[in-house]
């Protein structure tokens, strides 16, 4: 079974602080790797045992599927309501449910909490297009990065109060992350135009594709690191497939 850590027990106790205190749009912040579902699903077990109805709201099946995990390490009872997924339990009182799914068809019943992973997205028309069907329940949204790039504003209507976990250095120093190495090469993006808050996609494709950064990109990786499982990020497809050449 897993067993939160402290400062995931205190995000914990400031969800139930907050709603005790009338807050019912509440947004989770903490690093990827920090356990955000950990958190959730405890909660969520919380609220079962209560007698809430929850819906847990995901994007992709991988976020579905380790959000179910999650809730069978703690025993909680649960559906999942995705397209084709084996685990078709429509009364059980917790859901975890595929945002594409819900979108196409009526939900079994109105939850009383939904929470919202990756919730920077809520702000969508999909999203709001289910919570309104859901009529006004309380929402927990939790993600790593409270920022959209279509500068959409997450508070007002959408979320009341925000509640922020340890950084990334932080956890770091507390022995719950590893401190990453980081090999780089001194790049010039000056000239590359900034869109929405962020690097322009086809000006940093076009930079990142230079010869003169990825000439070397495969001698590197076998000097420093070819003995570990490796990921590699590129900027874009581009990229990603001279990468690959």
């Amino acid at each position: 079974m897993i067993t939160p850590r402290d400062y995931q027990l205190r995000g914990i106790e400031e969800m139930r602080k907050a709603i005790r205190e009338g807050d019912r749009r509440i947004l989770y912040c903490l690093p990827t790797g920090g356990g955000k579902t950990v958190v959730a699903a405890e909660v969520i077990r919380s609220a079962a045992t209560k007698g809430k109805r929850i819906y847990f709201v995901a994007h992709r099946k991988e976020l579905i599927d380790q959000s179910s995990s999650k809730l069978d390490d703690l025993g909680v009872p649960h559906g999942v309501i995705m397209a084709d997924h084996p685990r078709r339990h429509p009364e059980l009182p917790v859901q975890v449910v595929s945002i594409q799914t819900a979108i196409r068809r009526s939900m079994p019943w109105k939850p009383d909490i939904v929470f919202i992973d990756e919730a920077h997205r809520a702000a969508a028309a999909g999203y709001q297009q289910i919570l309104k069907a859901c009529d006004n329940p309380v929402l927990i949204g939790i993600t790593a990065t409270p920022i959209r790039g279509d500068n959409k504003g997450l508070g007002g209507s959408l979320f009341q109060r925000i509640i922020i976990g340890p950084s990334v250095k932080e956890l770091i120093e507390q022995g719950y992350l590893v401190k990453p190495e980081v090999y780089s090469w001194p790049i010039d993006l000056k000239s590359v135009k900034i869109s929405r808050g962020d690097y322009d996609q086809h000006e940093l494709n076009d930079k990142m594709s230079e010869s003169k950064l990825v000439g070397d990109v495969l001698r590197e990786w076998q000097r420093r690191c070819a003995d570990r499982t490796t990921v590699v990020f590129a900027s874009g497809v581009g990229h990603s497939q001279i990468l690959v050449q």
